[in-house]
C-alpha cells in the first residue's frame, strides 16, 4: 500500500502531526511519501526519514507576532495562480507515485486534485471554520472573505472519503453538510505519554541535572514567533530558573539569541515531547499541535496566540480550561510580564494536581491510531465511487 501526506507547510505543527501517522503506517509496511512547502517542508528535509517532495509556497503576511489578514488579502492577488500552480504540482506528484490514498493536512487543493484524478483522500484538520469578521467586525471585504473560505473549505471537505479533527468532540465548529464524514480523535501525538520514559531519566538522556528548573521555548517555525522569542531573550535573567532551551525553527535566525550558559539553542527538535516532559514549563504560540501536545503531556505552559490569529485565539481558549495553561497577549507581553509567570508557575505546587487530572483526560484517546485505522480502511476500499 502506499499513502501520499501533504500538510499545509506554514509553521511546522501540520508536518509535526503528519510524521505521527507516517510513522504508525511504516510500521504496518505502508510506503510513504510527504509533499509540503515552507516550514513543513524544511522540518521534514531536517527528519532525514521520509522522502519529501517540494510544493509551491503559500505565505501570510504580518509583523512579529501578528497576522495582518488584510495585508495577506492585498498582497495575495496571485493565490488564483499559486492554487492552480499547487494543484499542477500535487497532480505531478500523484502520477509519478501513484498512491492507494492521499492525506491533506489542512492544504485544501489537495482534495480537488485527487477527485479530478479519482484517487480517495482524506483530511485532516483541527479548524473548518473562521472569525476573521470577529477581528474587523466593521469591514465588509472582511466578512465576504470569510463567508467565500468558509464556503470553500465546506465544499472541498465534501470531496473528502473522511475529515480527521485531531482533537476532542466540540472542539471545533462542523459545518452540519459534514458532519457524516467527521472523526474527533484527539490529538494526533508523535509518542504516547505513557510511553515516554520520566523527567529524571529524559534529563540524564539528554545531559541535564536532575535538579534542574528548565523552560522550554518553542514558536512552532513560524517567522510569528519572532518577537515571542525576542521578548524571551530580554527576560532570561529575570526568570529563576536554571536552562532555557530556545527552538526557533528552521526559518528564524538564531543571531539575536544572547550566547551564555543558560540558554541552550535548537533550531528544531526530532523528539520535541521528550524535550516537553523534562521541561518544568513551556512557553509556547498557541499552534494547535503543539497545544495539544503540551497539554496531552500536563506541562504547566504560557500560551501566547498570534495577535489577529483566529485559529489560535481559539486553541488558546481551548486549552485554558484544563487549568495548567497561562493565556497572555501579544501586544501586551513584557519581559518583567513573563519573567514573573515563569517564576509564578515553577512556584505554583497546585499545578500538579490540574496536571495529572489533565493527563487523564487525555489518556482516553488514541488519535494516531485512531487515525492510522480511517486510512488504511479507505485504502482498502478505493474502488467505492467518491
Amino acid at each position: 500500500m502506499k499513502v501520499l501526506i501533504i500538510p499545509c507547510g506554514i509553521g511546522m505543527g501540520h508536518a509535526s502531526r503528519c510524521t505521527a501517522i507516517a510513522e504508525k503506517l511504516m510500521e504496518k509496511g505502508v510506503e510513504v511519501l510527504f509533499a509540503s512547502y515552507g516550514s513543513g517542508y524544511e522540518m521534514l528535509k531536517e527528519y532525514r526519514k521520509y522522502e519529501t517532495v517540494k510544493l509551491p509556497d503559500l505565505k501570510f503576511y504580518g509583523g512579529e507576532g501578528e497576522l495582518d489578514i488584510k495585508d495577506t488579502a492585498k498582497k495575495s492577488i496571485d493565490t488564483p495562480f499559486i492554487f492552480l500552480k499547487s494543484i499542477y504540482s500535487e497532480s505531478k506528484v500523484i502520477k509519478d507515485f501513484k498512491p492507494d490514498i492521499i492525506v491533506a493536512d489542512s492544504h485544501y487543493s489537495v482534495p480537488i486534485t485527487a477527485k479530478v484524478l479519482g484517487v480517495p483522500c482524506v483530511l485532516v484538520a483541527n479548524e473548518l471554520t473562521f472569525n476573521f469578521s470577529d477581528i474587523y467586525p466593521q469591514d465588509k471585504t472582511v466578512e465576504y472573505l470569510e463567508n467565500g473560505l468558509e464556503r470553500f473549505i465546506k465544499d472541498v471537505s465534501r470531496l473528502c472519503r473522511a475529515i480527521i479533527v485531531p482533537d476532542v468532540p466540540e472542539s471545533i465548529k462542523i459545518p452540519a453538510k459534514i458532519e457524516d464524514k467527521v472523526f474527533h480523535v484527539g490529538p494526533l501525538l508523535k509518542e504516547d505519554p505513557a510511553h515516554i520514559p520520566g523527567k529524571d531519566e529524559l534529563r540524564r538522556k539528554f545531559g541535564f541535572n536532575e535538579e534542574d528548573k528548565i523552560v522550554l521555548v518553542t514558536v512552532g517555525g513560524s517567522e510569528f514567533g519572532l518577537g515571542l522569542l525576542k521578548i524571551v531573550c530580554r527576560a532570561w535573567d529575570l526568570m529563576d530558573c536554571d536552562r532555557i532551551i530556545m527552538v526557533t525553527g528552521p526559518q528564524i535566525s538564531q543571531d539575536f539569541i544572547p550566547d551564555c550558559d543558560k540558554i541552550l539553542k535548537k533550531t528544531f527538535l526530532e523528539d520535541m515531547m521528550e524535550w516537553m516532559k523534562l521541561s518544568d514549563i513551556v512557553i509556547s504560540l498557541a499552534g494547535h499541535t503543539t497545544s495539544m501536545e503540551i497539554t496531552a503531556l500536563g506541562i504547566p505552559n504560557i500560551i501566547v496566540p498570534i495577535d489577529n490569529h483566529p485559529e489560535q485565539l481559539k486553541n488558546a481558549a481551548h486549552v485554558k480550561k484544563y487549568g495548567i495553561s497561562l493565556i497572555r497577549d501579544m501586544k501586551e507581553l513584557t519581559p518583567e510580564g513573563i519573567a514573573d509567570d515563569v517564576n509564578r508557575l515553577l512556584r505554583d505546587e497546585n499545578l500538579k494536581v490540574r496536571a495529572e487530572k489533565t493527563i487523564q483526560t487525555f489518556s482516553r484517546y488514541s488519535g494516531t491510531e485512531d487515525s492510522v485505522e480511517i486510512i488504511m480502511e479507505h485504502a482498502r476500499d478505493n474502488g467505492e465511487p467518491l
